[in-house]
């Protein structure tokens, strides 16, 4: 038997926009006795959202068991830029894996924003998803220098960006940095509404959802798997799949992987000439890096700070300084702007050592699967992660099972 309850953590501490904006979701149904489904998902936030719109979309019966309730771990403490840019400079990424390997993952993530457009598209509701462009400032990571290289390696890679000077991007944005990449095809939504999106669409197909419940122990048998729970009953499954977000069972490999704490704000709406004219999401070139966006009702959501501290004590006691720094940094590229917090938080999130996510089987562990998608890309990732997990438990290919699998080099 391998243990699944080993992770629990206090993910986030204060009160988010989307919490504030979505209220409770709705309550989740219990499970009366033992279970049969072809797949069990460990995780009712975004990545499992995903999961099982895509599975019960290929047909297969699903169900989702999730320790708390769904969205109520750290999709509701998202600030949901979806982006395609990787964390990891796309030059940086070439160094560690090599150029066509490092491009091929960063079209298929300008991929993957798409293909969550065309699905809310589809589904026909509200999540606040809308198109927006990225700007990335020139930092201590990428200086105007860096960012040319960049946006050649960019060309290269079929991906295109255009390079803005300081001036140009003061016309464009009425934002202060010494450059910027400014590339389109990324995204934001409102990541609580989208999970629930997703998640009804799964249920409308027949898929299940238990919470409160705690998947405690499972174990591989010739014809799939059992799992135990800390309701008394049992799920038999032809796959597991562990989609527990920054609670990562010590069964899946984590050489790569490493838990960071961060912080975020969200604004009292300012008027909308306060606001930069393209909304685009907007990040630093720099380790921490600042990152922000704006919502419908034009507030600003930003955070960053990121620090590698794992207890949640004092990531939450931090939090009232973290976000003044954040206002303060906001005021650096965004002067005159009044921006006065509504909302703070802090959460933790996972980090790879490449910015890429882990997805793929388990090694030895028969017949079970994991999706993790992390860093600034966790929303894109998760989208990648429903698309090559429902390849891989099909029968079928996936090309970038090995770029992506938990045990690579």
């Amino acid at each position: 038997m391998a243990d699944l309850a080993d992770g629990e953590r206090d993910l986030r501490g204060g009160t988010t926009l989307w919490e504030a904006q979505n209220g409770a979701a709705d309550a989740a149904r219990g499970l009366g006795g033992h279970a049969r489904t072809d797949a069990c998902i460990i995780g009712a936030g975004i990545t499992g959202a995903f999961l099982a719109e895509e599975l019960s979309r290929r047909g297969l019966g699903v169900l989702v068991l999730d320790r708390r309730g769904p969205q109520r771990g750290s999709t509701a403490a998202s600030t949901s830029l979806l982006q395609w840019e990787l964390d990891l400079p796309l030059i940086a990424l070439a160094d560690r894996i090599g150029f066509e390997t490092a491009a091929a993952v960063w079209r298929r993530s300008r991929a993957a924003v798409q293909r969550i457009g065309a699905l809310v598209g589809d589904l026909g509701a509200s999540c606040d998803f809308a198109p927006r462009s990225t700007l990335y400032l020139a930092g201590d990571v990428l200086d105007p220098a860096g960012l040319r290289e960049e946006r050649l390696a960019r060309e290269r890679a079929q991906l295109s960006s255009d390079l803005l000077d300081a001036a140009g991007l003061r016309l464009f944005a009425g934002i202060e940095a010494e450059a910027a990449l400014v590339s389109a095809g990324s995204a934001e939504a409102d990541p609580v509404a989208l999970a629930r999106l997703l998640m009804t669409a799964a249920l409308r197909r027949g898929a299940r959802l238990a919470a409160p419940v705690t998947a405690t122990e499972y174990a591989a048998t010739s014809r799939g798997v059992e799992i135990a729970t800390d309701r008394g009953f049992e799920v038999s499954a032809r796959v597991l799949i562990v989609a527990s977000g920054y609670e990562m069972p010590g069964f899946v490999p984590a050489e790569h992987h490493r838990i960071v704490s961060t912080w975020a704000l969200a604004s009292r709406p300012l008027p909308q000439d306060s606001l930069w004219p393209s909304r685009a999401l907007v990040w630093q070139a720099s380790d921490p890096y600042l990152y922000l966006r704006t919502t419908p009702d034009g507030r600003i959501v930003a955070g960053g700070e990121d620090a590698e501290l794992t207890d949640a004590a004092q990531r939450d006691a931090m939090t009232e300084a973290k976000v003044a720094t954040i206002v303060e940094k906001l005021g650096g590229i965004l002067p005159g702007r009044p921006i006065e917090p509504a909302y703070a938080w802090s959460g933790f999130f996972g980090a790879t050592d490449d910015s890429m996510p882990l997805i793929g089987p388990v090694p030895g562990m028969a017949h079970c699967f994991a999706a993790f998608g992390y860093g600034g890309n966790g929303i894109t990732f998760s989208a990648i992660a429903a698309e090559m997990l429902g390849r891989l438990v099909t029968g079928e290919s996936d090309p970038q099972a090995a770029t992506f699998a938990l045990d690579r080099g």
